[in-house]
């Protein structure tokens, strides 16, 4: 958010195909993998989902990496924005989608989404107990234990 009028600001990365294959076999088997995000052309956030988005036709995940952006899950705000959002009720998007990100979108709160470099390894997001020994692996493989 340098120079910037956003009220609210969140990193994202594009991840490779072959961790959007990771997450689609985890959703095929009922897990909850990481919070995806698309934006407009201006780089503010039109939707966040805990499913995959946006929708993948066949061959998308032919090249390395993926039109898939996942959310980094943390945050930069202006106090306006806090006050508006505690100013509004929980929506109904926000109870499915479990997110609380969305309630900014639903009070028409823009949502600047920033995008950073995707890290030269694989990446494990930690949303389950069993998900802690694949990212200590991973941590250790990439010699940042």
């Amino acid at each position: 958010m340098q120079d910037s009028d956003e009220l609210v600001a969140t990193p994202a990365l594009r991840l490779r195909s072959d961790e959007v294959r990771a997450l689609q076999r985890e959703e095929a088997a009922g897990r909850v993998g990481g919070t995806s995000v698309v934006t407009d052309a201006l780089g503010r956030a039109l939707y966040f989902s805990k499913r995959l988005i946006p929708h993948l036709p066949q061959g998308t995940l032919d090249h390395d990496m993926s039109p898939v952006r996942l959310h980094v899950g943390v945050y930069a705000y202006r106090p306006e924005a806090l006050e508006r959002y505690v100013a509004t009720p929980v929506s109904e998007l926000e109870t499915l989608e479990g997110l609380e990100q969305l309630r900014f979108l639903v009070a028409g709160v823009p949502v600047a989404v920033v995008d950073v470099e995707t890290p030269p390894f694989a990446l494990r997001e930690l949303n389950n107990p069993e998900d802690v020994a694949p990212i200590e692996q991973a941590l250790a493989e990439a010699g940042l234990e």
